[in-house]
């Protein structure tokens, strides 16, 4: 052999020889679910990468799924759930390349029986307790109460967190940022709680004082409608679960067809009018179509952010829920069905 050849085979083995050495930046998750349901998978975020999906566990064939995930950096990644067509985040977890993490949840209480196994057990586990207790004071705000009162709540379980950290010899840099996370997640609850509270006050009031334009530039009042029980969907053409939700506002349009004492209303947030009105033009929708833009009186009375958005007034204008139930929502039927037939229809 000559000498050229020896040396293209000696570097042939070099090359081998490393290659053998270097590990694959895999890592292994097992998931165990409990009382499984609704819960149709759990995904796994990089969310420094553009949300980047690491993995997706789906539970449509077992209760016990295991899968790899491709991890190149060592860091904290978003978990969240999906059900129901519905995605809320479910936590946080730790993960680094090469590792093995068991995770056991039950459906019936997510945040509660979020526990880990394996690699970064001990962390992992700071991070689902940290979350359980954001979800706990989440859950407690819902429906709005006194800020004294959430303030108080909020030291009491940042100070249960800080001495779970404390118990387990959790390392400082994870402390300090499981800290930061919980502080900026209560700056946002209590912006919601005073929305949720403003929201709550609205009931009983008159909300009916808005004027607004159908696609044939006409003015139309919600006082026009005085006399009617008012089911008012709020939307906009750019959004996605608005499309969703109009075919069930279209069944709950059919349902009450022969009913005088429903009106439904749909009313556009749009910035533009002549974009909605070539909207509803091209899609030929029926019903009451009518126009608000994003600066209305209307817009502010209500509070109007996330879309879409479904609100319900009395025969007098007042305002039975500012946030009522959507038409996808099976309970929302039979609500209006109980509340007609006690004032006469049937």
């Amino acid at each position: 052999m000559n000498k050229p050849s020896i040396i293209i085979v000696l570097l042939s083995i070099i090359v081998f020889s490393c290659k053998e050495e270097i590990k694959a930046p895999f890592s292994i998750i097992e998931v165990n679910i409990t009382n499984q349901q609704a819960l149709d998978s759990l995904i796994i975020y990089d969310k420094e990468q553009s949300w980047e999906v690491k993995t997706t566990i789906r539970f449509n064939e077992s209760r016990s799924v295991k899968d790899t995930m491709n991890i190149l950096e060592n860091k904290i990644y978003k978990i969240y759930s999906f059900s129901n067509g519905k995605q809320g985040e479910l936590g946080e977890l730790f993960i680094s390349s090469n590792s093995i993490i068991g995770m056991s949840i039950d459906e019936n209480k997510l945040f509660e029986s979020l526990t880990y196994t394996g690699s970064f057990k001990v962390p992992n586990n700071f991070l689902a307790y940290s979350k359980k207790h954001q979800n706990e004071l989440s859950n407690i705000v819902r429906n709005g109460i006194e800020q004294k009162e959430l303030d108080i709540l909020i030291q009491e379980k940042g100070d249960l967190i800080n001495k779970k950290g404390i118990s387990l010899n959790i390392v400082d840099s994870l402390s300090t940022y499981v800290k930061v996370e919980f502080d900026k997640f209560s700056d946002i609850l209590k912006q919601k709680n005073a929305k949720y509270l403003y929201k709550s006050s609205l009931v009983n009031e008159i909300g009916n004082n808005f004027s607004f334009t159908d696609i044939y530039n006409n003015k139309v009042s919600l006082k026009d409608f005085y006399g009617k029980y008012l089911y008012i969907d709020v939307w906009a053409t750019w959004c996605k679960p608005c499309k969703v939700e109009y075919a069930f506002l279209k069944q709950l349009e059919e349902h009450f067809s022969n009913n005088d004492q429903l009106q439904i209303i749909s009313i556009s947030t749009d910035r533009e009018f002549d974009k909605w009105q070539e909207y509803i033009t091209k899609n030929s929708m029926k019903g009451k179509q009518l126009y608000s833009g994003t600066n209305s009186d209307f817009v502010k009375f209500y509070d109007i952010g996330a879309l879409p958005r479904f609100i319900f007034l009395d025969k007098e204008g007042k305002v039975i829920s500012p946030e009522e139930l959507r038409p996808s929502n099976p309970k929302l039927l039979k609500k209006l069905d109980s509340i007609l037939y006690i004032n006469g229809y049937k």
